[in-house]
């Protein structure tokens, strides 16, 4: 059998879509592109198969690019559709707490995860998962799902599928020799299905607010190096809680000489959200970092949330993590 990142999903998890009249499908809170693209395409996997479905996301929806996405999605499911016994479909979801409060009502319905996490705790029964860590994006997983279901794939479909592809990659610059062929070639079909590359590239790039760029700018110019730059920190104020600004900060760091990773701390005020992102050529494992604290991801980008330290707490505690990892011995 031909080696593949896309394995196929288990009969168990197909017969239970197909099975269902009725679904919820829900994502991480807080979400990003590949959350929200994954939700859509499935709700529209789903409507061609005349079922039922119901978009779930606790939100805050801060980021520019997904802020018109917000009125597809709802809050929580009411009583009566509960009472339907509907399935419930977790996308891009390493641990049962990261549907948040949505999920809640919904934990004792019958349930399949679709994600593609390397770090995180199984929680659907068995044959229940399609958990594929080696896929670039979730939506990849549910475009995966869709072809095992034997569904046509529409241009508002691939439209879904190719964002959240698109928005996971960092278009394509986190893709590695394992991966991009077999992603590339699905991106590929999408584009055959009526997707413009050159418009989804603008829609998601342009019109970004002036004051917007100032202030990644100023974050860039007081990010430190450390162990000769192998690491760099930055910070960002919570005046500064614009969560599409660290998309900039990342990718203009990655692009300093000798550079293996970065570790960016975001400011909440009452909590520190912290950022990882590593080259691909280094051998640093953010995502086993960000599990250590609590957090998940992957490999080369991963994030948590901690509580009790103060920024310059916090970014010690954090530098002598990497440090372990990196086998540095020589503190700061």
């Amino acid at each position: 059998m031909t080696d593949t990142i896309f394995p196929p999903c288990d009969p168990r998890l197909i017969e239970a879509i197909r099975n269902t009249e009725a679904a919820a499908v829900i994502a991480h809170r807080n979400p990003d592109g590949d959350a929200l693209y994954s939700s859509l395409a499935m709700r529209e996997v789903l409507s061609s198969l005349g079922k039922e479905c119901l978009l779930l996301n606790e939100g805050p929806f801060l980021r520019d690019d997904i802020r018109l996405l917000e009125g597809e999605f709802s809050a929580e499911a009411d009583k009566s559709f509960i009472e339907r016994d509907p399935l419930v479909i977790i996308l891009d979801c390493s641990t049962e707490d990261r549907p948040g409060t949505p999920f809640i009502p919904l934990k004792g319905l019958k349930r399949i995860v679709i994600d593609h996490h390397s770090s995180g705790v199984p929680f659907a029964e068995d044959g229940m998962s399609y958990i594929v860590p080696e896929s670039p994006s979730t939506t990849l997983l549910v475009d995966t799902v869709r072809i095992a279901l034997g569904v046509e794939l529409t241009e508002r479909m691939a439209g879904y599928l190719y964002r959240g592809f698109a928005t996971d990659t960092g278009f394509y610059h986190f893709l590695t020799e394992r991966t991009a062929p077999e992603s590339l070639r699905k991106a590929a079909a999408f584009t055959e299905a009526g997707v413009s590359p050159y418009d989804v590239y603008d829609e998601m790039h342009d019109g970004r607010k002036l004051q917007d760029l100032k202030d990644t700018a100023s974050m860039i110019l007081a990010a430190e190096p450390h162990f000769g730059g192998r690491i760099i920190t930055a910070y960002q104020s919570p005046e500064m809680m614009n969560a599409r600004l660290s998309d900039g900060v990342y990718a203009t760091l990655l692009q300093a000489e000798g550079v293996e990773g970065i570790i960016f701390i975001k400011d909440k005020g009452d909590s520190l959200e912290i950022g990882f992102r590593a080259k691909n050529r280094s051998t640093l494992d953010v995502g086993a970092i960000a599990a250590a604290l609590g957090g998940g991801g992957h490999r080369k980008a991963a994030g948590a949330t901690i509580s009790g330290l103060d920024p310059g707490k916090a970014k010690g505690m954090l530098l002598s993590m990497v440090a372990a990892a990196l086998g540095i011995h020589t503190g700061e």
